[in-house]
């Protein structure tokens, strides 16, 4: 197989963010795929993300309405960019095509969705995909290897928190709704997914829920979005290995907003920045005071990024970098293309392990049901649906 054959499904914001990221992996001259069709049910969306594909490809791309409007392409694989709703309906069908699936983030509405296509996955032997983009940023990856080089010791404590928004739209009014998986789940997915990347599983959650800002404004349409989804949540998590999390996502703060990535351990402290930012991390151990840059890449003599991250970011053994924010975004989406496009060719696991990127997914409900339940829950509780009251409402609304 040369190039596998690939559409994608979802010709939006995100499905055009997308292509983006293909070109991107195109102009590198690292490409494993052919786009031969996009799909969306509205049909222009699908011919606007074709004609681009043309442009930047050289070569004709189909523009097509529904999933079994593909078969006479004989893909092999789709990168699907569809609302959140239709996450598991469109990987599950597409895997019972026996075709290989990318799936935007989150990886499905509820629990119940992450299991039906886990099992899907499994029973037709399909790859299937995450793209949780933050799992590649060179920042993240230097800041993973500085814990598990025990730097700052045995890790103690974790502070992820984020407060801001306002009363404002979050870029779509869909994003407020509990049937789009409100903003704590469309956005705090990649959160939890890098909290348990950096300090691995939590093992229990106890947390607060509110809904602040139950009238959004829409400022780009001069309108009102009436929100029925929580916009702040507020945690204590306990990690499998003894260390504490203190975890915010309040996405209705007014005043100064905050942004802050901490971990302290025993021997010092580590602060990450923010993610898709290129700013460095910054090191501060006992003894020794703040080490950054330079100083703090002689201290990880074993840290390297992979070919292709380098590649695109300049160099293996960067601790920053300096880019437009397309640029940035445009490369992580490169990175998780061409680490599909390995994993089918090669039999292999993606890097975004389906396991983690369903528990991503259980960890925001985990503070959900706790908040919903108004006690403690396990890991083990959400992940195998034994508790899901809070998911049963949303699991109603998409037919599950």
């Amino acid at each position: 197989m040369d190039k596998v054959r690939l559409a994608i499904v979802g010709c939006g914001v995100m499905g055009n963010r997308h292509l983006n990221g293909l070109i991107e992996l195109d102009r590198a001259g690292l490409n494993k795929f052919e786009l031969v069709s996009a799909c969306d049910l509205i049909l222009e969306n699908a011919e606007s993300l074709a004609k681009r594909a043309e442009e930047s490809f050289n070569y004709p791309v189909k523009a097509v309405q529904r999933l079994e409007d593909l078969k006479e392409f004989e893909i092999q694989a789709i990168d699907a960019t569809v609302v959140p709703w239709e996450h598991h309906t469109v990987a599950i069908e597409a895997m019972q095509r026996g075709w290989h699936v990318m799936l935007e983030k989150p990886m499905g509405l509820t629990i119940r969705a992450c299991n039906m296509m886990k099992r899907t996955m499994e029973s037709t032997k399909s790859v299937l995909s995450v793209a949780e983009n933050f799992h590649y940023d060179p920042i993240n990856i230097i800041g993973r290897e500085i814990i598990k080089s025990a730097l700052i010791g045995t890790p103690r404590l974790m502070i992820q928190n984020s407060v801001g928004g306002g009363n404002s739209v979050i870029v779509t009014p869909w994003r407020h709704y509990k049937r789009g998986g409100g903003p704590l789940l469309d956005v705090g997915v990649h959160y939890s997914y890098v909290v348990e990347y950096l300090m691995g599983e939590v093992e229990t959650v106890y947390a607060y829920k509110r809904l602040h800002e139950p009238v959004r404004k829409n400022g780009k349409m001069s309108s009102e979005v009436k929100a029925d989804a929580e916009d702040a949540i507020y945690a204590i998590l306990s990690f499998k290995n003894g260390a504490i999390g203190q975890f915010t996502e309040d996405h209705a703060g007014h005043g100064q907003g905050i942004w802050q990535r901490f971990i302290y351990g025993s021997k010092g402290s580590l602060n990450l920045p923010g993610d898709r930012s290129g700013k460095p991390v910054t090191l501060t151990i006992d003894g020794k005071g703040v080490i950054k840059d330079e100083h703090l890449l002689d201290m990880l003599p074993e840290y390297r990024l992979d070919e292709i991250t380098a590649k695109l970011f300049g160099g293996e053994r960067i601790c920053k970098y300096e880019l437009p924010f397309a640029d940035i975004d445009s490369k992580l989406l490169a990175i998780e293309y061409f680490d599909f496009a390995e994993s089918i060719l090669n039999n292999r696991r993606p890097s975004v392990d389906i396991n983690q990127a369903m528990r991503s997914v259980g960890l925001i409900y985990a503070m959900l049901e706790s908040a919903h339940l108004g006690r403690t829950v396990t890991m083990d509780e959400i992940m195998s649906e034994k508790v899901n009251a809070y998911q049963n409402e949303v699991n109603e609304m998409i037919g599950l």
